[in-house]
């Protein structure tokens, strides 16, 4: 009985170390091919005017357009940013823009609101509450035309009779943008699908 157990099990080792020793192996090829951006970030036309308390709506945009980062300095009841940051194609093909939020931070008073709306010149194009945005989620925004440009306004709302002492909010998110349409977007590039 000893003796066909230490059997079976030297031949299951056996099997196993010719099993894992077999490596066949082919050729690949990738090339990588920088390409200029075909969708960037532009200043919206109220960037860089006075906001409120002395303050300056700001809108950086990277060295190639393609990071942006906005402050603006929002008071009680409504305040509207309009224009303050532009998307734009300048590819030979329409995109499909989406967002994904991944990180935020919301230490305004108990009510506040923060939106975000997306225009094509007079048209809503899209309006998202990102007060408390669904983090690590493909939001479809549109579809941006060849040479198409879009605007960004952000509205804030702040109850009045709350302290807005040391308050603030912010959100880290993605721009995506694709020809492709109704295909699953990789939430976290860097980490696989």
């Amino acid at each position: 009985m000893f003796r066909k157990t230490l059997t079976g099990i030297l031949l299951v080792l056996a099997l196993s170390v010719v099993t894992a020793s077999l490596f066949a192996y082919y050729p690949l090829n990738i090339a990588v091919v920088p390409q200029q951006p075909g969708v960037r970030f532009e200043a919206g036309s109220n960037a860089g005017k006075p906001d409120i308390g002395s303050n300056t709506i700001t809108v950086n945009i990277g060295s190639n357009s393609t990071s942006a980062s906005i402050e603006i300095h929002p008071t009680y009841q409504e305040t509207y940013y309009k224009d303050i940051l532009r998307i734009v194609n300048n590819d030979n093909e329409a995109m499909h823009i989406y967002v994904i939020f991944y990180n935020y931070v919301n230490n305004l008073p108990t009510g506040s609101r923060v939106k975000m709306f997306v225009y094509s010149g007079a048209t809503m194009v899209k309006e998202l509450d990102i007060t408390t945005p669904t983090l690590n989620t493909a939001e479809y925004i549109g579809q941006l035309s060849v040479d198409g440009s879009w605007q960004i306004d952000l509205y804030v709302y702040i109850p009045e009779g709350t302290s807005i002492t040391g308050r603030s909010y912010s959100a880290s998110a993605r721009l995506v943008y694709t020809p492709s349409s109704g295909e699953t977007l990789p939430i976290n590039p860097g980490s696989g699908r």
